[in-house]
């Protein structure tokens, strides 16, 4: 009996060895987020929809509770980041992007793997779609366009509400080749082309707003189209820069917009003026006191086919001011005024009036632009510019009212 007992203890022990689970714990292997390339948002907002990660083991399959730390650089911040991985795709937190346009950078970090970064890149708050067209544009002249860009979007602060277009018609608006649209626009579309028209000093373009949003008024998708002939010259002596900036402005709807918007009084008049009391206020800013008695002048003389006149502040009030209808002579600079930037806040946007220019209205009435060109040998070029109606209003779904049969 005794040697029973004996040799079953052995036998007990082996069967409790073979019961242990010698099984290793799942591991961390790898980190994926549910974003792929760089992501767009707003300057000061939330991005959405919010980019979530999932950390996996070897077996491919999510695991939780993994510690994580979530940070981010470039500008922005992110409230509520997650701390641990959950059993699928865990949300990194809300991720607010900064105040500066460019990029905002969200780094994802498990220990044992490397990092994963998710790009997102901050738009300005109003966002100019710069979009060219027809034959390929020299670089320089692209670049005037893209500074241009640049500086509405710094004088412009405020976004206006994205709107949804499904098959709307670019081609209504001489935008050659390009068909139509279907797409949410955010905040407004530019389409530019520089390209043969008539050749030196004849029309040196157009820009207008094509289709405008129907609440608000505002431009939705404009149109600039200049002749190649005048660029090359304008490049040439440097005036290129303001000629594209003055006709972006036209674009988002300085002088084009005035009178539908109910700013301009005594059109057509020798007393033709501005009311709006913002760019009124730019004046008084400016020291233009004597010259802006309630009101500003607009421009009463110069081709009105051509749009020089009832569109432009008045050349021999403002001379050199960007807005009038004569860009100055090569070398005298072109500044951009509250005057110019005020008319925006009364057209309906919300700006920025720190952007302009150093500026001085002239204390004494000046002489016309041919005459001041005749007298110096140095004459402003008279901005022939065809002013062209918009052609539809759209509504927040989409829908389009027609304003005109086509773009005259």
């Amino acid at each position: 009996v005794t040697g029973v007992q004996t040799c079953a203890l052995p036998i007990l022990l082996a069967a409790v060895a073979c019961g242990k689970d010698n099984t290793a714990p799942p591991k961390a292997t790898s980190l994926t987020v549910s974003v792929s390339g760089t992501i767009t948002g707003k300057v000061n907002t939330a991005v959405t929809p919010t980019p979530t990660f999932t950390v996996l083991d070897e077996k491919g399959s999510a695991m939780a509770n993994v510690p994580v730390t979530v940070s981010v650089s470039g500008g922005g911040s992110v409230v509520s980041a997650a701390k641990t991985s959950t059993s699928g795709s865990t949300p990194v937190g809300t991720w607010t992007l900064g105040s500066t346009p460019g990029p905002n950078t969200l780094t994802i970090t498990v220990a044992g793997l490397t990092p994963v970064t998710i790009t997102a890149t901050a738009r300005p708050a109003y966002y100019v779609d710069l979009r060219f067209f027809g034959p390929t544009i020299d670089p320089a002249i692209q670049t005037a366009f893209t500074n241009a860009k640049s500086r509405i979007e710094a004088m412009i602060t405020t976004s206006l509400p994205d709107t949804p277009v499904s098959g709307l018609s670019i081609e209504a608006c001489d935008v050659t080749g390009g068909g139509s649209v279907t797409e949410t626009i955010d905040d407004i579309i530019i389409y530019a082309t520089v390209k043969p028209i008539d050749g030196v000093g004849k029309v040196v373009g157009s820009s207008a707003p094509c289709y405008v949003r129907t609440t608000g008024g505002l431009p939705l998708i404009a149109v600039m189209s200049f002749d190649v002939a005048d660029f090359q010259n304008l490049q040439a002596d440097g005036r290129l820069p303001d000629v594209v900036l003055h006709e972006m402005l036209h674009a988002v709807g300085v002088g084009t917009l005035w009178n539908s918007k109910g700013q301009v009084a005594f059109r057509t008049t020798d007393s033709t003026q501005f009311i709006g009391p913002q760019a009124v206020q730019g004046c008084l800013f400016h020291g233009g006191a004597a010259k802006c008695p309630g009101n500003v002048p607009v421009e009463n003389t110069g081709v009105v086919a051509g749009g020089t006149r009832d569109v432009h502040w008045r050349e021999t009030t403002f001379r050199t001011e960007l807005m009038t209808g004569f860009v100055s002579a090569a070398g005298t600079p072109n500044p951009l005024s509250r005057i110019t930037i005020g008319s925006l806040t009364d057209i309906g946007y919300t700006v920025n009036l720190a952007v302009a220019d150093s500026y001085t209205v002239p204390a004494l009435f000046a002489a016309s632009a041919q005459l001041l060109g005749a007298a110096t040998g140095h004459p402003p070029l008279e901005l022939i510019e065809p002013l062209r109606a918009p052609i539809g209003a759209v509504d927040a779904q989409g829908r389009v009212t027609r304003l005109s049969a086509g773009w005259q």
